[in-house]
């Protein structure tokens, strides 16, 4: 089977500096790295896409023109993008072995990234600004030049994905909004055409004894059951594309107990807030005129 998976040619400190765990097998050692060792560590979702619920420890897998052996398996830390669930960790060593090295003008070898952890988050500002320095001595630039690389620190990255996360919660929400809207005119424009439609019943009602806060009450709970009707439907709809998107592996979603009362009740909510005038304007009827009517 021959599968497109992201490969990572990292060091021996790579668990430790993003913090990841092995729920079976082991890291390549200092040793395997000197090496060169052909051994690499997957990710959760790439040992069950290839080996199911058989345990890869131990396999053989090509990659490309070599032969590794699986030595390892990441535990989940879930993500979205560049996650660690869905790659291959080989020593670096390895790879500079099966493939021709990229180096600069002065010989030296091609590193694509760096990651570092710094021991007191205190001090990440001025460790940044170290490293920068460092860089751009190293790069022999110009005081005038601008960088020809990229610093993030977490912090960038989390504020960058808080940011993200809340122009899509407003994109989101405006969207919702006008759907609400819509929905709840619909609803408006449903309970007024019942209105007319039972006008001489309404009569009929009102001349046997009806109040109007009965006549209120009775279209204002017949709006609120066609929302909650309408609300149940979504519930399963939307509880229906959950598990299939999950099922497909598109990503991960779930849907809880307190989603589905919220949305029912919001649903609900709609209904009396826009069942209201029609109620209203049913319970206001002239009970001659409404008899009259046909």
């Amino acid at each position: 089977m021959r599968i497109r998976i992201p490969r990572s040619p990292v060091t021996t400190e790579y668990l430790s500096v993003n913090n990841l765990e092995l729920t079976s097998g082991s890291f390549f050692s200092a040793e395997e790295y000197q090496r060169g060792a052909k051994v690499a560590v997957l990710g959760p979702n790439v040992a069950e896409t290839l080996f199911g619920e058989t345990s890869p420890v131990g396999q053989k897998m090509r990659m490309g023109t070599i032969i590794v052996t699986v030595i390892g398996v990441l535990e989940s830390k879930g993500g979205m993008m560049n996650s660690s669930d869905d790659a291959v960790f080989i020593p670096l060593t390895a790879l500079y072995q099966t493939v021709a090295k990229t180096r600069t003008a002065q010989g030296e070898t091609v590193v694509s990234s760096i990651t570092l952890t710094v021991t007191d988050e205190e001090k990440a500002d001025q460790v940044t600004e170290e490293i920068t320095s460092l860089l751009r001595q190293r790069h022999r630039l110009a005081s005038d030049a601008d960088d020809d690389f990229n610093i993030m620190s977490m912090e960038e990255l989390a504020s960058t994905l808080e940011e993200t996360s809340g122009t899509m919660t407003l994109l989101l929400g405006a969207i919702a909004g006008i759907s609400l809207l819509v929905g709840g005119i619909g609803v408006m424009n449903i309970m007024l055409v019942s209105v007319l439609e039972r006008t001489r019943e309404i009569g009929i009602r009102k001349a046997l004894g009806a109040r109007e806060r009965d006549i209120w009450i009775q279209f204002l709970l017949e709006a609120a059951f066609l929302t909650l009707a309408g609300g149940i439907i979504g519930v399963v709809v939307g509880w229906v594309a959950s598990y299939i998107i999950s099922s497909m592996g598109l990503m991960t979603t779930l849907v809880t107990p307190d989603i589905v009362i919220l949305a029912v009740s919001v649903s609900v909510g709609i209904g009396l807030f826009f069942g209201f005038y029609p109620a209203w304007n049913a319970s206001r009827l002239d009970p001659i005129q409404a008899l009259r009517s046909e």
